[in-house]
């Protein structure tokens, strides 16, 4: 490429036709005046010479004026090629500038583009330039802009003043919107006004920069409305940005707030500590770009504190130089009162698990020990540590640890409590039985685990082996003093009954008779205590059952009474038996004896239920009644007299009537007294 003259060289040649015509009238002029002068001073005595002279000078005139244009001329080519090579090369870098110009370059003539580059055709849509050129102007402003545009236009051309960068809306070809940037400059097109513009796509930008005020009014309003603290520091820690939570928080605001220290902010203890994790936020560098979570101590406003949750996160510029820092702070004030809480609870348990002199234990699902207490420490003679994580098999005979996996598998499955005894060989060798309680707990996580207590009762079975030997032998005893008792009464009933026929008094031998059935009726207790297992309670249905027939048969003499017995089962303690007897005897005496007068036949009913913790008992016969004067606390006899102090006795009720179908004696009495202990005479 061949380079333009420089200034220096346009400065030496001259470019205009007019100077060279100048140049050659005054050359011109001066060879005529001077030439002229020469040859007459030289050739004026010689007319023929100076003739000659001066036609050779007109000859002269021409071949020096000749050569002069020819060099004046050569030059003035010389000097126009070397400009049309600038201009060549002025319009290439021109050419290379506006194609490959990365804004949108057009040129108008005030009304219609007459000239677009590559990038305007991109930009409005076009296959190429040319479908841009020739076309007005405003087919390319949006009906919005029109106006606006239409007015700068005017008012450029007319001022011929550069218009500056202004956001307008256009439209491409196939009438889509596009934000644009524009600027324009006024220049002289041929004979009339002219325009170039230049067009920048910002739709991109206006779309960041509206994602942008959109995201900033989205987190200036996150910030606002948080409930937790959002806080900014500078790189010497002051505060630069505090959300306006912080009233919620501390009870002050935000212009108190950016004005505050971290002793202002905290208790001692806690500024130390944030100032010491200032330090290595500050020294870390961006390698250690990390978040960082402290839990501070705040001052209230009120004179009190609350518990913060810091999360701050270190910031950083393009060079790595420590900017400052972003945190969020919550308050845990709460939780941290919950955790304390928790932690005495474990505290308080331990405590109690500790207190526990019964081996307490928890295996998770894998039937590992997760938590011990000292007791089972001291009955495995391993620390606790050398038992958390361990299964039972290694501390006892694996047929042992099978039946207490075993037993886990039964609770984790069912989820119900198991107690069960089982036998365990400790260190020495020893055995030991225990009984175990084990329970299912599944914690908030699902997890499930086997909480179990032991108790060893290897020393309780063998007592209650020495307490059941023990009752065994009394119970032998028991019976054999029952059995005596009832000999001995039966002894006494057969002396009366033999001294009964040693009187002659038909009156004393009734009366020494009656003795004689009071002591049966007795002696009959002791004999079914003899004959039952329970020594310390008697079948009413199985005592009235031997008891009635046999009152019946030594009462009757000659008659014919007849008996029925509607009787349900019903235990009684032998304090209440025992009177209890009695009044039936004596209710039933009375029947055989009294209810009958000048009849040859009769019957007697005796019933017996149990409702609940009552027994009712009925006495009934089909004689002639009781008389209208009849009270059993106004009759003189022993045996009324006996039915009334021992249903006293009982603390029962005892009723009675009379009719026409005969007489009817009701006795009812509770089992227990009101504290749940049978009644005691």
């Amino acid at each position: 490429m061949t380079l333009p003259p420089s200034r220096e060289q346009y400065g030496r040649i001259s470019l205009s036709p007019l100077r060279i015509v100048l140049a050659y009238v005054v050359a011109g002029f001066l060879w005529i005046l001077f030439s002229d002068r020469l040859a007459d001073v030289l050739f004026r005595g010689n007319p023929d010479l100076l003739l000659w002279v001066s036609s050779l000078k007109g000859f002269a005139f021409v071949l020096v004026t000749g050569g002069l244009l020819h060099l004046l001329l050569h030059r003035h080519l010389l000097a126009y090629r070397r400009k049309e090579l600038e201009l060549g090369e002025s319009r290439r870098r021109y050419q290379l500038v506006v194609e490959n110009a990365p804004d949108a370059i057009l040129i108008h003539d005030a009304s219609r583009f007459v000239f677009a580059n590559e990038e305007a055709a991109r930009l409005f849509g076009a296959a190429s330039a040319e479908d841009i050129i020739g076309r007005p102007v405003m087919d390319f402003v949006h009906p919005d802009s029109r106006e606006a545009v239409a007015g700068r236009m005017e008012r450029t051309m007319a001022r011929k003043q550069v218009a500056r960068l202004r956001e307008q809306r256009y439209q491409r070809l196939d009438g889509s919107p596009i934000e644009v940037e524009v600027s324009g400059v006024p220049f002289a097109l041929g004979s009339g006004p002219g325009g170039l513009i230049f067009v920048r796509d910002i739709g991109n930008r206006l779309r960041a920069e509206r994602h942008l005020r959109e995201s900033e009014a989205k987190y200036r309003l996150l910030a606002d409305n948080a409930h937790d603290l959002i806080f900014i520091l500078d790189a010497a820690f002051r505060p630069t940005f505090v959300s306006p939570s912080v009233r919620r928080l501390r009870g002050i605001s935000v212009e108190e707030a950016m004005t505050e220290t971290f002793e202002d902010m905290m208790t001692p203890e806690s500024a130390a500590k944030a100032w010491e994790q200032a330090a290595q936020i500050r020294n870390g560098g961006p390698a250690h770009h990390v978040v960082q979570r402290l839990e501070l101590e705040a001052r209230h406003k009120d004179g009190g504190t609350v518990w913060i949750e810091s999360v701050v996160r270190p910031l950083f510029d393009a060079s790595g130089t420590f900017t400052g820092v972003l945190g969020v702070g919550r308050d845990i004030t709460e939780r941290r009162r919950i955790e304390e809480d928790l932690r005495r609870s474990r505290e308080f348990l331990r405590m109690i698990l500790e207190t526990i002199p019964d081996p307490v234990f928890v295996k998770d699902s894998d039937h590992r020990f997760v938590t011990v207490n000292g007791a089972l420490c001291a009955m495995l003679g391993q620390p606790a540590a050398a038992i958390i994580g361990k299964a039972d098999k290694d501390f006892v005979p694996a047929e042992e640890a099978e039946v207490f996996i075993a037993r886990d598998r039964l609770v984790l499955e069912t989820g119900k409590d198991d107690i069960y005894e089982e036998g365990m060989t400790d260190q020495l060798g020893v055995k030991h039985i225990f009984v175990t309680r084990k329970g299912l707990f599944v914690d908030a996580s699902g997890a499930r685990f086997i909480v179990g207590v032991i108790r060893d009762v290897t020393e309780d079975k063998a007592k209650e082996q020495r307490l059941r030997d023990s009752l065994l032998e009394k119970e032998v005893l028991l019976k054999e003093v029952h059995h005596r008792v009832k000999n001995n009464l039966q002894v006494i009933s057969s002396l009366l009954y033999l001294q009964k026929d040693t009187i002659e008094d038909p009156a004393v031998q009734i009366i020494f008779e009656e003795s004689r059935n009071r002591i049966s009726s007795m002696a009959l207790i002791h004999e079914e205590l003899y004959r039952s297992g329970d020594l310390a309670r008697v079948d009413l249905k199985e005592y009235l059952e031997r008891l009635t027939p046999k009152l019946i048969q030594s009462l009757r003499g000659e008659r014919t009474i007849g008996f029925a017995l509607e009787l349900e089962e019903c235990r009684v303690p032998v304090d209440k038996a025992i009177p209890f007897g009695l009044i039936v005897n004596e209710l039933v005496t009375n029947a055989v004896k009294h209810a009958f007068t000048g009849r040859a036949s009769g019957n007697v009913r005796v019933a017996v239920t149990r409702e609940a913790d009552l027994v009712r008992a009925v006495v009934e016969d089909d004689g002639v009644g009781l008389g209208d004067d009849f009270h059993p606390d106004t009759v003189k006899s022993l045996g009324m007299q006996l039915v009334v102090q021992l249903t006293r006795q009982l603390r029962g009720a005892l009723s009675f009537g009379s009719s026409t179908a005969g007489t009817v004696f009701r006795l009812s009495f509770p089992l227990q007294d009101a504290a749940g202990e049978p009644l005691r005479p």
